[in-house]
């Protein structure tokens, strides 16, 4: 009894696969038009279609129709499917490029000799196949750092097994037994390879359907966790990242940073001049961050640095070089405008120290910056928060003011 699998039925059974699989593409273009990914694979779902169920038809059809036109779109379909990955690792597709292996395989398909070798066409037909494979591998892997997708290895490794099983056929035909006899019958290890095949399909489609799912949560994430004008960390970010930082052993050192002035950039020169100020300002600190620090807009025109494992004379010399780099900053086409820095600077000098409080004694210290003209670098000394205190105590009790600086919302 032979037990080999029956390839018309397989074939039949593969293109009814990537038919379904091409069916549900379809359903999520409908719902996603902007997509420029869907509509390249429901082409190559379609191509694959019609390829699987010519060449099932095989005995009935002529050779041109079934091997030539259907392998054809076969690897035409493949070529698809790597544009689609092209495109998703943000190139521009490239409907040349996707049929190259389709001219390539029309040429040697009508030459005598490749006509006439099953073998040599088995061979051409996997190396075709198997390279688009490996392309779609390599662009897969090669944003691997830069993006690090869960997902992203399993749709490479994915991706390199089909290209290796449309390579085993090319020493199975020539040592064991062509695909198709010359009396039509096929080889029993030709069936497995499709049935492989289609499977490998299934995997490669859902692997990339994971990582544009995976993107996706990954925006959202760094949407809620990110300032969308700086891109830099914002308030809810920065307080979770600095209390775990907190919590590690060795002194920490905070800077509050707030742009002199800055409702006077918006009133005389517009709200988008303010927003170049803003990212400005952002990248030309960001630049000087000593590594592991941890630098973040809080609103407005108000941010913070936290600097674990820095002293706090290490931190007010990094605070004075940031004030002169700011003060430094070419704003043109917005010149002659000139940008400004109160940097107030406090420091918890063991591990589990209160953030609300370390972000109170640094916002003193930027208090009294601003109260001393701006444009300045202050240390919170608990003397001198003592004696303002004082002197606001004072000043609700009806006494004469002395000579402090307000302790409520400072002037822009």
């Amino acid at each position: 009894m032979d037990h080999s699998l029956h390839l018309p039925t397989v074939m039949i059974v593969h293109a009814l696969i990537t038919l379904i699989s091409t069916v549900v593409t379809i359903y999520m273009w409908l719902r996603n038009r902007d997509s420029r990914i869907l509509p390249l694979l429901v082409a190559a779902g379609l191509a694959g279609c019609t390829a699987m169920f010519l060449h099932s038809a095989r005995s009935s059809l002529p050779l041109f129709l079934s091997s030539g036109i259907g392998l054809g779109l076969g690897v035409f379909a493949v070529g698809l499917y790597w544009q689609a990955v092209v495109v998703f690792e943000g190139g521009k597709a490239s409907l040349t490029k996707a049929s190259i292996g389709l001219i390539v395989w029309t040429a040697l398909w009508l030459m005598p000799v490749v006509y006439q070798s099953i073998e040599l066409r088995t061979t051409i037909l996997g190396a075709l196949i198997a390279g688009y494979c490996f392309l779609t591998a390599r662009d897969i892997l090669h944003k691997a750092k830069r993006e690090p997708l869960p997902s992203r290895s399993i749709a490479a490794v994915a991706n390199l097994i089909r290209g290796a099983i449309w390579l085993v056929p090319v020493p199975l035909s020539l040592l064991v037994g062509p695909a198709y006899a010359a009396d039509g019958t096929t080889a029993p290890w030709f069936a497995y390879v499709v049935l492989a095949n289609s499977m490998m399909i299934v995997l490669t489609l859902v692997a990339l359907l994971m990582l544009a799912k995976e993107r996706d949560e990954l925006r959202y994430r760094l949407a809620s966790e990110r300032d969308p004008l700086t891109n830099l960390a914002n308030r809810r970010t920065f307080v979770t990242e600095a209390k775990a930082a907190l919590s590690q052993e060795g002194g920490t050192s905070v800077l509050l940073l707030d742009i002199d002035h800055f409702k006077t950039v918006n009133d005389t020169h517009g709200h988008a001049a303010g927003d170049q100020v803003l990212i400005a300002f952002s990248r030309a600190i960001e630049q000087r961050m000593p590594k592991g620090c941890l630098f973040a807009r809080l609103g407005g025109e108000e941010f913070a640095c936290l600097l674990p494992r820095i002293g706090v004379q290490q931190a007010l010399a990094l605070a004075e070089e940031l004030r002169l780099t700011v003060a430094g900053m070419a704003m043109s086409p917005l010149s002659p405008l000139q940008v400004t820095v109160s940097i107030g600077v406090a420091e918890a000098s063991a591990s589990g120290a209160d953030l609300d409080m370390l972000l109170a004694s640094a916002d003193a210290a930027l208090y009294r910056a601003k109260a001393d003209g701006r444009n300045c670098v202050r240390l919170c000394e608990p003397a001198v928060l003592l004696e303002q205190t004082a002197a606001t105590l004072a000043l609700v009790a009806g006494e004469p003011r002395r000579s402090a600086p307000r302790i409520r919302r400072r002037g822009k």
